[in-house]
């Protein structure tokens, strides 16, 4: 979608692409939200995205129907540098990242993050944070989460990585790895997840650290 002129209110976008995919699907199962229209799908979720391009090379407008404008954010920048942490993490980001994603998809949806939040949290946090191993990563990932939850750490973090929380009401607040100061929120409860990966790490059995893996990625 392309525009010479002003862009539409945010809110029009969003229902123009809710007709257009209700005429093709029942509406029962197409949503409008804050920046995409969602399509329930039998074992798919997809966040469908009204979009302009701008002057910029990679970057986008979405629109943003609660704060009633369009804001600036880049895919493809986000894509080349996920690219690039994964290089230098031993090609052990993406597959990190997918374990991380399964591990939220089992969350209540309205403790859950938002997909995309999952990667660019742990796209902030392994730009400057090597791990050895699948496990180091993903226990890295949630101590981390937790120290933002006024938790204590078992690792020292001198830095927030570009994430904040808003401890009173427990809304996390993210700002995007292509630095357009677009932000993405949402709810979690991570340094449950991270106690059970460090009793994991200190199993004295091989099904003893089973069992807590299995509670901490499978709940």
């Amino acid at each position: 979608m392309t525009l010479t002129g002003g862009c539409p209110e945010p809110e029009k976008a969003l229902e123009t692409l809710l007709g257009a995919i209700c005429l093709r699907r029942e509406s029962s199962l197409v949503r409008r939200q804050r920046r995409s229209v969602g399509l329930e799908m039998q074992h798919l979720d997809i966040d469908a995205v009204p979009a302009i391009e701008t002057d910029q090379d990679g970057f986008i407008l979405i629109p943003d129907k609660n704060a009633g404008e369009w804001i600036l954010t880049a895919p493809r920048v986000h894509a080349e540098r996920a690219m690039e942490v994964n290089q230098a993490r031993g090609n052990r980001f993406k597959p990190l990242v997918k374990v991380l994603k399964s591990w939220n998809a089992r969350l209540p949806k309205k403790a859950a993050f938002k997909s995309s939040s999952i990667e660019a949290m742990a796209l902030h946090l392994f730009a400057t944070t090597p791990f050895q191993s699948m496990f180091e990563g993903a226990l890295k990932f949630f101590d981390f989460l937790s120290g933002q939850f006024v938790e204590d750490t078992h690792f020292d973090w001198r830095g927030e990585a570009g994430i904040g929380l808003a401890r009173p009401c427990w809304e996390y607040k993210l700002f995007d790895v292509a630095g357009t100061g677009s932000n993405l929120f949402a709810n979690a409860k991570a340094f449950v997840t991270r106690d059970l990966l460090w009793r994991a790490n200190g199993a004295r059995s091989a099904e003893r650290c089973r069992d807590f893996l299995e509670s901490a990625l499978l709940q």
